[in-house]
Order: structure tokens, then sequence, then C-alpha cells
């Protein structure tokens, strides 16, 4: 133990001095002394040969000595060789930024974060610097997603992947997240998670319910914001052309069968066949039944096998016909019930559910074509996020400020397909403004 922390303590002595002569060594210290302005491209004019900075880094504090200078044209002034080097005009260096943000989104809270990055890279952090860092980091995120979503409303070209998938799957599901509103009522507020990814189709050979697979998620790639279902929906669509959506050969919209994720599928995927959540199905079977016969009784549980089965074979007209018998006989919903009443139970699976979306319920045909009939990415997401944002404890903005900005920093990081990495390189290029 005393031998690794004194190598530990060693190799940051080393790993700082190592930055520090690489950075006053480097080339450009003299080629930035004749550097055009990033903004209009006039000549910078130099004030000081050499200005010192102080950088925390992975590696604890570095000094070193730059030319420091302002564009006369522009009014800007900045170090050309910070820019060049990708280091921020202000702040720490990129790469503790993201040794940081990465802690932010893992950790349960803010406040580990920083207890881990004290512990792990030996840097000390309050957590509020923490959260700064962070939520700078996701409002940058949201920046660009909102800018990527306006250039696709104006019809203009989005850059997709080039390969063609057999089947890409768009799924979304919303979770709960506490605020600090102050009516209790109102304190919870919806999150929505949005999935993309392409699978290869598995066809049915069990012919069982409790067997059948269907096509496994490849590269998931997430969408996460406290907006409206409206703006969602534009963020997924933008995020499925990316990943190649508009070539697939093959099409398909999973949902639990809300009626707001139902209109985000007809507004932004209506070439998409929809599938309703097979387990969300089932359970609406179940609340029927006990709504109907009472919970634990035997009836209950005959009806419920039965009219799984029938489901299952694709016999969705004869459970709404039979939903409609039951729903008739309890009458219809009364002043004053309650969501748990089984008069609006059975009302609302017999005339609404299962009537408006019964053709995404065609289970034989969807197996036949080896789809997936689970929507386990999407709730997945939401429960991977909710590590992170949901707790009795935790308490964001009314506004949804800081919220939204660590959904989008969560979704950056469980995507698939290495963007976090890809990020954080492109944050680390040369600065376009300073």
């Amino acid at each position: 133990m005393e031998m690794e922390e004194f190598v530990k303590t060693r190799g940051l002595e080393l790993g700082r001095a190592m930055l520090e002569l690489l950075m006053q060594n480097d080339s450009r210290v003299e080629e930035t002394k004749i550097s055009a302005c990033v903004k209009c491209g006039k000549h910078i004019r130099i004030l000081e040969e050499k200005r010192q900075r102080t950088l925390n880094t992975l590696v604890g504090e570095v000094s070193y000595m730059r030319p420091y200078g302002v564009c006369d044209r522009c009014g800007l002034s900045y170090a050309p060789m910070d820019q060049q080097l990708g280091i921020p005009p202000h702040g720490m260096s990129m790469g503790l930024r993201q040794r940081i943000s990465h802690a932010a989104v893992c950790c349960r809270s803010f406040e580990s974060a920083a207890d881990v990055v004290k512990e792990h890279d030996a840097i000390r952090v309050s957590h509020k610097t923490v959260r700064i860092i962070a939520e700078g980091e996701g409002k940058e995120l949201i920046e660009r997603r909102q800018a990527e979503v306006d250039s696709y409303k104006r019809h203009e070209r989005i850059e997709a992947k080039n390969d063609v998938a057999e089947l890409m799957v768009v799924a979304c599901d919303g979770g709960r997240i506490q605020t600090r509103q102050c009516n209790k009522d109102e304190r919870w507020k919806e999150d929505k998670v949005g999935v993309v990814y392409d699978a290869l189709p598995q066809r049915d050979t069990s012919n069982t319910f409790d067997q059948y697979t269907g096509a496994t998620a490849q590269t998931k790639t997430y969408v996460a914001t406290m907006e409206s279902w409206e703006a969602m929906g534009w963020m997924l669509r933008v995020e499925a052309e990316k990943r190649g959506y508009a070539q697939a050969k093959e099409k398909i919209f999973l949902a639990d069968g809300a009626r707001t994720i139902r209109e985000v599928k007809q507004l932004q995927f209506p070439e998409a066949h929809y599938i309703i959540d097979w387990c969300h199905v089932v359970g609406h079977l179940a609340d029927s039944a006990k709504a109907a016969f009472g919970e634990g009784t035997q009836k209950a549980a005959n009806w419920y096998v039965r009219h799984k089965e029938k489901l299952w074979q694709g016999e969705v007209d004869d459970i709404l016909i039979e939903l409609q018998k039951l729903s008739k006989k309890v009458g219809l919903p009364q002043k004053g019930d309650t969501d748990t009443c089984p008069r609006v139970i059975l009302d609302r699976n017999a005339h609404s559910y299962f009537l408006n979306n019964k053709d995404a319920m065609n289970y034989p045909y969807f197996r036949s074509r080896g789809w997936p009939i689970g929507s386990g990415a999407a709730e997945g997401g939401v429960k991977q996020f909710a590590l992170r944002l949901k707790g009795s404890e935790k308490f964001w903005n009314v506004n949804n400020t800081g919220a939204d900005e660590m959904l989008a920093l969560c979704a950056l990081y469980y995507s698939e397909d290495g963007r976090w990495q890809r990020y954080w390189q492109h944050r680390g290029q040369p600065y376009q403004s300073p």
C-alpha cells in the first residue's frame, strides 16, 4: 500500500513536470506570435511575448508561458497557443472536464462525484464545481442538439451512417424526477427517454410466449429531455436519421401504447410498423381480470390465462368483444371513481387502450418477421437515467435547468456508438471563438 501510494504520488509529480516541459518547448509558442484571429482571420497583435497561466489538469496544476494578443478589428483577446492546443480560454483542461463529467454521470450525486475524483485522481474539487462543469457540458450538448433539430426542420440534409441496417427500431418511454415545486402534487415531472438501435430479425421457432426472443438490440443510442413530447419527437427523429433510419430495410416503432407516445409515432415515424410492448398489453389483461372477477380469484386467473393465449395468437378482436361485455356489465365510470376503480379500468381497456392500439398487437405477424415485441431498451434507459436523476433526496429546479443538462450528458455517455469519446476529442480541438 505504501509503495503504491509512493509510486502514485511520484507519478503525478513526474507527469506535471513532463507536461510543463512539453508545453514550454512546444513549437507553437513561437508560431502563434504571427497567428490569425479565429473570428475574422486578421493578424493578431501580440501584447505580451510571455504571459503565465496556471491550468488545472489531470496531473494537477501546471504553469506555462505563452504569447497573448488581441485582434484590433474584432476586439478579441486571447492566447493563440491555447486556441491551437484546444485549451479552454478559462477554467480547467478539457481532460479534467471529461473526468469530472464522467464522475457526475456515473455517481448518484455531485457530492459523490467530487469524492470519486478526489479519491481516484487526487484532485480536490467541490460538488458545486462538479455540478457547474457537468451542467455546462450538458448545455453545450443541448445547444448542438437543438441546432440539428432546427436544421432538420429547414429540410437540410442530416449526415447519416452509410451502413444499411436490416432492421431499425425506435422506442421511447417516460420516467419521473422530483423538482423543487412547492405544490406536492406537481413536484414530480416527467423526463422522456428515447432509444434508437439496429437489430437482426430473429424469427420465432418456439411459438410460446415464454421462450420467444425476437431481434435483440445491437448498438443503442439515446436522446433524453425534460421538454414536451412534441419536442422529444423531433429529437428522436433526428437521432434516427443520423443512425441511417431512412435507408433501413425495415423500420419499427415500439412503445407502451400511451397516447402522447402514439402521437410521436404518428407525427414523426408514420412509415414505421407500430408494435405495442407485449408486457404492457399483458399487464392490461391482468388488470382487466382483477377488475372483472376480483383479485386473487380462480376465475380471474383462468380468464387471464385464456386471454393471454388469445393475445399471443393474434385474436385481439375476440379480446376486445369480451372486454366490452365486461365493461357493460359493471357499468360506466361514475363521478368520484379513481383510476383503480374496476369500472374505470374496464372502460379504459375496452373503449380506449385495446381499441386504439389493436393494429399494433398483431404478434403472430411480428414473430413471423422476427421483430422485437418488447420495449425493454427504452424502459432500461429510463431506469438507467433514473439511477442518476431520481431519488427522494434529489430535487431539481422547477424550470428543469440542471435536470435537462444531466439527461443530455447521460444520453451521450450511455450511447454505444463511441460518441462520448468523439465528443471529448472534438472539444479538445482548436476552438473557433474564445
